[in-house]
């Protein structure tokens, strides 16, 4: 499989966090499920190197993937609370953080192209965006493992 050009792989979390500016969260419940890898965006779309202050994280388990980046805390709060990452965005909170809930959505039908719709948690503490997303757990299972950063 060819590796994308625009990440590098991460084998540790003390590593990824010598990658970027910010302390990454680490869930302590993954349900079961192993981190696969650990891929820190580092190149733009012209393939230029991104200064550690706007790399994202993106931990790959099994059954899910946790996203961070630091964007500031005015983006952060827009990224997570007004930009839709589904339909229907339900307001939760995270460990007192604001925060939007995606459900996961119906298995599409055998003849389907579009694959079914994962079900997202989005927020912010500070100027850190967090993103959890499956397309095979519920959007409770997910809160359980965003709640399980703090």
């Amino acid at each position: 499989m060819k590796q994308n050009p625009h990440f590098e792989t991460a084998l540790s979390w003390a590593e990824a966090e010598a990658m970027v500016t910010f302390k990454p969260f680490k869930p302590s419940r993954t349900d079961g499920y192993t981190l696969r890898s650990i891929a820190i965006f580092v190149r733009d779309h012209k393939h230029r190197e991104l200064p550690a202050s706007e790399r994202s994280l993106e931990a790959h388990y099994e059954g899910f993937v946790l996203t961070q980046v630091l964007k500031g805390e005015d983006v952060a709060r827009r990224l997570a609370l007004e930009v839709p990452y589904g339909k229907l965005p339900v307001k939760t909170k995270i460990a007192g953080h604001e925060a939007r809930r995606y459900e996961l959505g119906p298995q599409p039908e055998a003849d389907d192209i579009d694959p079914r719709s994962p079900a997202v948690i989005v927020w912010h503490d500070a100027e850190l965006l967090l993103l959890i997303a499956s397309d095979r757990l519920p959007a409770d299972t997910l809160i359980r493992i965003a709640e399980s950063v703090y």
